[in-house]
């Protein structure tokens, strides 16, 4: 048996700028952090020809082309593998919540498919293959975000060129400030699980009716002042600015919620300005928006937010940086 481990993420700051409709036009620059709420996949041999597969459902089937799970089917195929393996996942946190966990999930199915091959490949050919999956393959309306943070961990800069290139820098974040992140920085889960795709097609749709308008209020002119703040918030990250951080954050919630009506409700509203009239300085929803997970930063005052918001059924979720990205974890094989 193969065991693959993968992260899941926390977008930072230029968190959206990385779709199409956005990237191809202006590029992107953004910043990621991989957090230790994994992935896990197991991949092994079976004695006949069939394909077994474990999720959130069972399949049973004679080859890859059978396959219903569209990721696992185009990762079998992708990687070569047609027969006579069987394929589990378990994960930390629920899919449909922000975090990225279909791209952990389909990296992390990678790394263990191409190991149990016997190859070895770098963390961009994962986050690459991953994306021709998605993007290509599948036509999915997302990004390369989530597939890179899933891939190589750590707290990136992301930049994307308008031909899709990428290039992964390490944050240059002191280690005490590091600490201070994973301290200040609240994660609460509202509860609320949804499709990111419904959300994200609705948001291209949008700039695609935007595309020949210089309206202010344009989706694209949301992005661009998306991408401005993600740039001085990787400014503050570097200098040890953290309060001035979190104060970003707020700004970006404030421009991310005219991204499109599904990015908040009245419930969400209530949460969020609850935790900031309990000492928060800013935050937002993780991913496309609609629920999933709320993140909060707040410098004191922790317990305060951390009561009201559990008053209201929010969840508390701790959490630590994740530094090594996708690996495996167990090799069970005898040879």
């Amino acid at each position: 048996m193969i065991v693959s481990r993968t992260p899941m993420r926390l977008p930072l700051g230029g968190g959206g700028t990385d779709l199409p409709f956005y990237c191809e036009k202006f590029g992107s620059s953004l910043v990621t952090a991989a957090i230790n709420k994994y992935m896990y996949i197991t991949a092994s041999p079976r004695m006949d020809n069939k394909i077994k597969l474990n999720y959130s459902r069972t399949e049973i089937v004679d080859s890859a082309d059978h396959v219903e799970h569209p990721l696992i089917r185009e990762a079998l195929r992708l990687v070569g593998i047609n027969d006579s393996i069987e394929i589990h996942s378990v994960a930390d946190v629920a899919g449909g919540t922000g975090l990225g966990s279909s791209q952990s999930f389909l990296v992390g199915l990678l790394n263990a498919l191409y190991y149990y091959k016997g190859e070895t490949v770098s963390k961009y050919k994962l986050a690459e293959d991953a994306s021709v999956i998605t993007m290509g393959t599948l036509k999915e309306p997302c990004g390369k975000q989530d597939q890179y943070a899933a891939a190589f961990g750590n707290i990136n800069h992301l930049k994307i060129t308008k031909s899709q290139r990428v290039t992964v820098s390490p944050v240059n974040i002191s280690h005490d400030d590091i600490k201070r992140l994973e301290r200040n920085m609240l994660l609460f889960f509202t509860g609320i699980t949804r499709s990111t795709n419904q959300i994200l097609a609705e948001q291209k749709q949008k700039a695609e009716k935007d595309s020949a308008s210089d309206n202010p209020d344009s989706i694209i002119a949301h992005y661009h002042e998306i991408q401005n703040i993600g740039n001085e918030s990787l400014k503050c990250l570097e200098s040890s600015e953290l309060k001035r951080f979190g104060e970003w954050m707020n700004i970006h919630w404030q421009c991310k919620r005219k991204l499109t009506s599904r990015m908040t409700n009245s419930a969400i509203d209530t949460w969020y300005q609850l935790a900031m009239d309990s000492g928060a300085i800013g935050g937002k929803l993780i991913g496309a928006g609609g629920g999933g997970f709320l993140l909060m930063y707040a410098e004191d005052n922790h317990d305060r937010i951390s009561s009201a918001l559990g008053k209201e059924g929010l969840v508390k979720t701790p959490f630590r940086f994740d530094f090594e990205g996708s690996r495996i974890v167990y090799d069970g094989r005898t040879f």
